[in-house]
C-alpha cells in the first residue's frame, strides 16, 4: 500500500470543491495540486486550503500523481481523461465522461489499453438510503420486480450556468447532467440493463438552449418496465424531489434521495431515514475512500468505465427516441 496517495483535482466548480473536501479528509491522501481556469477561484482555494494551484491541467500531469480527479464542464472530460491516461495516471472522472457515447467508449478503451484505472463519479450510489434500498432489493423478499417510476423535479435555475446551457459544452440538459445519475442508480439497484427506450425531451423556456424536461419509458432485459419524468423548470423556491417507487409482486419500496427509503409488504413496514451527521456530502468522502482503497489494492474500481458506457447508451437512446419519435433498442 502506497502512503500517501498523491491526488490532484482539475475543475473547481461545485462538484470539484466537494471532491477536494472529500479527499482532504482521507489520512492516506496528499492533495498536491488543484487546477482551474478561473484565477479568482484558485486564489480562494489557496487562501482557504493552502494547496498548490495551477491554471492548466497539463501542469498537474507533470507532478508525481497517483490519481487525477476530473470535474470540469463535460466538453473537456474526454480529452483530459485521455491525457491523464497517456501519462499513466489513474482517474476519477465526473459523469458523463464524454459528450457522446462514441467518445465515452473510446476513452474507456484507451484507459484499458494504458492499464489506467478509471473510476466514475456516480456518487449517489454511496448514499445511505440508496445502499439500504440495494440491500432490500438484493434479498428478493418482495417477489418479482414489475415496474419502477422515477420523478426528478428541481427548482428553476434562472439562468442556468453558462456552460450547462450550451449544447457544445454540456452535450445536453437535465438528461445529461441530472437524470444520468438516476439511470445509473436504477440499473445498479435492480441489477439489470435497459434494452429499449421511448422518450420525449423539450424545453419550455426560451432561455434554455438544452432540454429542461423529459418523459421516458424504459424496458429492461428481465421484463421490468420503468418510467421517468424529470424537469428543472418548476417554480418552487427550494428543495427538490428525486424519488423512485419500486413495485414488486408482494410489496413496494420507495426511495427518496437525501431523505429516506421505505419498505412495505403485506405484514411489514420499515422506514429508514437518511443519516447526515453534520456532513451532507458524506457520499463524496465515501466514494473517495472507496476509490483510493481500490487503487491501493490494484483492483478495478467499484464504479468504472463500463458503468459510464451503459448509462451513456441509455442517454443516447433517449435523445434519439425524442428526435425520431420512435422507440430505440439498445445493444450490448
Amino acid at each position: 500500500m502506497k502512503n500517501p496517495i498523491n491526488v490532484a483535482i482539475v475543475g473547481m466548480g461545485q462538484a470539484g470543491l466537494k471532491h477536494l473536501l472529500a479527499f482532504k479528509k482521507l489520512k492516506n491522501v496528499q492533495i498536491v495540486g488543484v487546477a482551474d481556469s478561473d484565477k479568482k477561484i484558485l486564489k480562494e482555494i489557496k487562501a482557504n486550503h493552502g494547496f498548490n494551484t495551477f491554471s492548466s491541467y497539463k501542469e498537474l500531469l507533470d507532478l508525481e500523481l497517483d490519481i487525477l480527479v476530473i470535474s470540469t464542464p463535460h466538453r473537456y472530460l474526454h480529452q483530459i481523461g485521455k491525457d491523464a491516461a497517456a501519462s499513466g495516471i489513474n482517474i476519477l472522472i465526473e459523469k458523463p465522461i464524454a459528450l457522446n457515447l462514441s467518445d465515452a467508449i473510446k476513452l474507456v478503451n484507451y484507459c484499458n489499453d494504458k492499464k489506467v484505472k478509471m473510476g466514475v463519479s456516480f456518487v449517489h450510489r454511496y448514499r445511505k438510503e440508496v445502499l439500504k434500498t440495494k440491500e432490500w432489493i438484493s434479498k428478493k423478499r418482495l417477489g418479482k420486480l414489475l415496474l419502477t417510476h422515477t420523478t426528478m423535479i428541481f427548482p428553476q435555475r434562472d439562468p442556468l450556468p453558462k456552460w450547462l446551457n450550451s449544447p457544445e459544452d454540456s452535450g445536453g440538459g437535465i438528461i445529461m447532467y441530472g437524470a444520468i445519475h438516476s439511470l445509473d442508480m436504477l440499473c445498479w439497484l435492480i441489477n439489470d440493463v435497459c434494452v429499449s427506450v421511448t422518450a420525449e425531451c423539450g424545453s419550455n423556456s426560451y432561455k434554455d438552449k438544452v432540454e429542461n424536461f423529459s418523459s421516458c419509458i424504459f424496458k429492461f432485459s428481465k421484463g421490468t418496465c420503468s418510467t421517468m419524468a424529470v424537469s428543472t423548470n418548476v417554480a418552487v423556491t427550494k428543495g427538490h424531489t428525486w424519488k423512485t417507487n419500486f413495485i414488486f409482486q408482494n410489496g413496494m419500496i420507495t426511495l427518496f434521495i437525501k431523505k429516506y427509503t421505505k419498505y412495505v409488504s403485506y405484514d411489514k413496514e420499515i422506514h429508514y431515514k437518511s443519516p447526515i451527521n453534520g456532513d451532507i456530502n458524506y457520499n463524496f468522502t465515501d466514494q473517495a475512500r472507496d476509490y483510493v482503497d481500490h487503487i491501493n489494492k490494484n483492483i478495478k474500481p467499484s464504479i468504472d468505465g463500463n458503468d459510464a458506457i451503459n448509462s451513456m447508451k441509455i442517454v443516447d437512446a433517449i435523445y434519439e427516441s425524442s428526435k425520431t419519435s420512435s422507440s430505440i433498442n439498445i445493444k450490448y
